[in-house]
């Protein structure tokens, strides 16, 4: 029996490195992703292999466009998996597009999506090691516990100091939002016999993650916390995300799973110990 996937961001690095593992294992393909050019670039890749592709435009910040995925996968068929790598670095994007694309879409997204999850099936999301590299903040983590609110923009532009109105701390405390909604969502989930799992990665060798790097003043001081001494590759994070949807991991839900080189346990030891 055909197992089908759907991978979003499908065209960036780290998605096409899921779309290229999974493929491998046999999975039939359901890709979606903002350019519909590139989503057919990437299918053609897979032509004559014996995978099935489907190709779907998709943008998270838009209701419409998450509903018309959600109908068209209904007509298909549950999936056995979901792997959501749609997101926006600190370099690509403002402040406020951040916090839309990186938690407010894709909890909508997963929401939506997980009624076409077969049972025993799991959601993976990307959230990112700079979620343990913020400090826990009550305001913060207070409105972005619940974002799908119209007032969510207006509540992080008044905290005091402006401390969400930079793009590195917007990335970060949405991927810290991410996990913790994670976390907060594996109750209901399992009540329906399904899993959510997030994946944070560290210094990964992509594209975005070079143009990050680049801009990165103190790169080569976060590079020496990476206890590997490498930067990850994006194959490494297909792996996990591959796993964490497969029956092997099956009783593994609402954590996230850091795939970091070992860089926030290098940073946690030298902080406990005051180096």
């Amino acid at each position: 029996m055909s197992r089908k996937l759907l991978i979003t961001g499908a065209t960036g690095g780290m998605g096409r490195e899921c779309a290229r593992l999974a493929a491998a294992e046999g999975y039939d393909l359901v890709l979606a992703d903002l350019s519909a050019d590139k989503l057919k670039t990437l299918a053609a890749q897979f032509a004559g292999g014996g995978v099935s592709t489907q190709c779907h435009a998709l943008d998270v910040t838009s209701a419409d466009s998450v509903s018309e995925l959600i109908v068209a996968l209904e007509k298909g068929g549950p999936v056995d998996g979901i792997i959501h790598t749609v997101g926006l670095s600190p370099q690509m994007a403002g402040w406020e597009r951040i916090v839309d694309v990186d938690l407010v879409g894709t909890i909508a997204f997963l929401e939506a999506a997980r009624h076409v999850l077969k049972t025993g099936a799991c959601a993976v999301c990307i959230a990112s090691m700079s979620a343990y590299m913020v400090p826990p903040h009550d305001e913060i983590d207070r409105a972005l516990t619940y974002p799908l609110g119209p007032e969510l923009m207006d509540v992080l532009r008044a905290l005091p100091g402006q401390v969400m109105e930079n793009s590195g701390m917007a990335y970060a405390y949405s991927k810290r939002a991410l996990r913790r909604y994670v976390e907060a969502r594996a109750r209901d989930w399992g009540g329906e016999g399904k899993r959510i799992a997030s994946i944070s990665p560290g210094l990964i060798d992509t594209e975005m993650g070079r143009l990050e790097n680049d801009a990165m003043e103190n790169f080569d001081a976060m590079r020496n916390l990476v206890a590997l001494n490498r930067l990850g590759q994006p194959e490494e994070i297909a792996h996990a995300a591959l796993f964490l949807v497969s029956p092997r991991a099956s009783y593994i839900s609402g954590c996230d799973l850091l795939v970091d080189g070992g860089f926030v346990a290098t940073l946690n030891h030298q902080r406990g110990s005051g180096s």
